[in-house]
């Protein structure tokens, strides 16, 4: 194989590659994971500075960035023990609330554009802190005021993932909110919050490639076809004969 059909043989491989990048979707959250501590999103919740325990008898609706081995320290509550990792198992930061009282309270949020006719998934975890016994989180996601799924909160982590399309939309707001509103044990915790284009597959094969796909996709076909007419011409070229 001479040196030009090399090329554009990786030519070829270097766009499936990339196409296959570009379907699944860059993500749109800027600090999903906190690991940027209490920045790029906003919230309902007032952020806590008591002491000498963030987080005290009686008073809800507060939330603080903390590291996740750090969670049972913070609280003057005896129960917040069952989580002491990020979902991954490590030790990064995660957002922890002792539940609001007042409905319709929005526990995390932020704005994002996105691309008309796209599906996208919107994804979180979740766990309950405290005892899991009763009054657990039921923590649900929205994008631009439509009910997504609701993540009932367990002792350890769990995940729940919202699949949607944005119509004719160029923005989307997404949101996390506590349905429940009882006081006592509704303590929780979210991290690794996700929102982008989603693959083929997670599409359930509906998925829409974005432009800069189609763009990749179709220079993968025009280096094939140079390939092919590469290939035909040298088949069809007259070979010197030997006597």
């Amino acid at each position: 194989m001479d040196s030009k059909r090399v090329s554009i043989s990786l030519l070829i491989a270097t766009a499936v590659l990339a196409a296959g990048s570009a379907w699944a979707g860059t993500q749109l959250v800027t600090n999903g994971n906190f690991s940027a501590g209490n920045t790029g999103f906003t919230t309902a919740y007032s952020l806590t500075t008591m002491s000498p325990d963030l987080f005290q008898d009686n008073v809800h609706g507060i939330y603080a960035i903390v590291a996740a081995p750090n969670i049972s320290s913070v609280s003057a509550y005896g129960d917040w023990t069952n989580i002491s990792t990020d979902p991954s198992g490590g030790d990064g930061n995660v957002f922890v609330a002792d539940g609001a009282t007042n409905p319709n309270t929005t526990v995390w949020s932020d704005t994002v554009p996105v691309t008309p006719d796209t599906q996208y998934t919107f994804s979180f975890y979740g766990a309950e802190v405290s005892n899991p016994c009763c009054s657990n989180a039921l923590l649900e996601s929205a994008i631009n005021g439509s009910a997504g799924t609701t993540l009932t909160a367990t002792g350890s982590w769990q995940s729940a993932l919202y699949l949607w399309n944005s119509g004719s939309n160029t923005s989307a707001t997404l949101t996390l909110t506590d349905l429940d509103t009882s006081g006592p044990y509704n303590d929780f915790a979210v991290d690794d919050i996700s929102f982008s284009a989603a693959s083929s597959s997670s599409a359930g094969g509906t998925g829409v490639p974005e432009p800069a796909t189609w763009t990749l996709m179709l220079l993968g076909v025009v280096a094939l076809a140079a390939t092919r007419r590469s290939v035909v011409s040298a088949k069809s070229s007259p070979r010197a004969r030997v006597f």
